[in-house]
């Protein structure tokens, strides 16, 4: 749960208003009446005092100090001041340690201006979907469990008002009200997902069953992000949408594949049911050695086409991949040259029902979107590994280390916004 300013402050003054009803009433309730007011226990703090670092000692101070009986309207005037002055300096902090240099998002009316869900969102793709989407002008809510996604992914938004960023597992219901749902939500590596098979099911068809029910509840528009694993060790090449695949139902990538598969029979069901409006794109997953070919792509084409596709009224499935295939061999030289150094190119195992061949179809894309991939590999794969140089730079120095050295090396943007979008 993010603590906002404005969650902070409701909190303070609850605090208050509850030491305001226990003083008064230990006053009224108090029958010797000839006591005197002690006033030791009361810190009067200056309004010009800008010291923050003196807030901490009051409330340590403030919660070691016996409740002050208040007799009359004089002191409860004179202890409200007090806590003014406190809630001030709480105020001042808090505001010192909230982020204002946002990059420069788009004004959007109330009219044009979107509430969007990205499930996965503070993952590799959900979160450069949700740099599109801010920098767009539109709010946007992101919900992930952080499983293998990261917060530092999408720090740069947080404590802005158009984001949000919600700990939750779509495993559970989520109530929210949007306007569109991109569901991405599910772990797409092999060593993720065969991690826990079971968890992987249960997050790409309950987790899709709530994203598709919270879609019918508030009437949302609603993309499902499939998987070219949905086409197995396909016998047809290249696939196209229509190709029904060739899946081992009972194999160790199983619970992600055919996880997937029932992720698109639960959208047309819902569709033809209920009436939502759903959106499926099969976006290409990256693993395999040896012979294997793969086709891939640069993250911001991938943008492209789920921002393209759900702006569109095309319903049906769409490849959003780059049909150049090459083999992993050829892949692994090729960033060899590209990175340098004396690393060697080991091949291991082959990894069971590991598809050996993979180019996606996309003259759906093109047609009926009007898209096709930009960026060519050489470009992408230079941008790729600067990402990772950059990646393990970073792990080298602590967030809390040397301010020396975090002067020297600057990490506000990971994925440089600005410059690529």
């Amino acid at each position: 749960m993010v603590i906002t300013q404005r969650k902070m402050k409701q909190a303070v003054f609850f605090i208050i208003s509850i030491i305001l009803v226990l003083g008064f009433y230990k006053g009224w309730a108090k029958t010797e009446e000839d006591q005197p007011y002690q006033n030791k226990n009361l810190h009067v703090i200056k309004r010009d005092d800008n010291n923050l670092n003196e807030i901490d000692k009051l409330l340590e101070t403030e919660n070691d100090a016996p409740y002050v009986e208040i007799n009359d309207l004089h002191e409860a005037k004179t202890r409200i001041r007090d806590l003014e002055n406190k809630l001030h300096l709480i105020e001042a902090k808090i505001e010192s340690r909230v982020p204002k240099n946002f990059p420069v998002v788009k004004f959007l009316n109330y009219k044009n201006r979107k509430r969007i869900l990205v499930t996965g969102g503070a993952g590799f793709v959900g979160s450069h979907l949700v740099d599109r989407l801010m920098l767009a002008g539109h709010e946007v809510i992101v919900a992930d469990n952080f499983f293998t996604g990261r917060k530092r992914n999408v720090e740069h938004w947080v404590g802005h008002e158009n984001f949000e960023l919600v700990h939750h597992d779509i495993v559970r219901p989520l109530y929210l009200e949007v306007d569109e749902i991109y569901h991405l939500a599910s772990p797409a590596s092999p060593p993720h997902y065969m991690h826990n098979p079971v968890k992987t099911i249960k997050t790409n068809t309950i987790g899709t069953i709530n994203m598709l029910g919270l879609a019918k509840r508030v009437g949302a528009r609603v993309l499902i992000a499939s998987t070219s694993e949905v086409y197995g060790d396909p016998d047809e090449h290249p696939q196209a949408e229509t190709y029904w695949g060739h899946v081992n139902p009972i194999g160790p990538r199983a619970c992600y594949d055919e996880g997937k598969r029932v992720a698109e029979t639960l959208s047309y069901a819902y569709m033809r049911q209920e009436g939502i409006s759903a959106l499926q794109n099969d976006s290409i997953t990256i693993y395999g050695n040896g012979k294997q070919t793969r086709s891939f792509q640069y993250v911001s084409d991938l943008v492209d086409g789920l921002v393209t596709l759900m702006a569109s009224n095309y319903t049906l499935p769409v490849n959003i991949g780059n049909p150049v295939e090459h083999t992993i061999e050829e892949f692994a030289s090729i960033i060899k040259e590209l990175v340098g150094g004396t690393s060697k190119i080991v091949e291991l195992a082959a990894v069971e029902d590991d598809p050996q061949r993979r180019k996606p179809d996309i003259t759906r894309a093109k047609e009926y979107l009007n898209w096709e991939p930009k960026v060519p590999l050489s470009e992408g794969l230079k941008q790729t590994v600067a990402y990772f140089r950059k990646e393990l730079q970073r792990t080298k120095h602590s967030q809390k280390g040397n301010s020396e050295i975090n002067t020297k090396v600057s990490f506000k943007n990971d994925h440089d916004i600005i410059e690529q979008l």
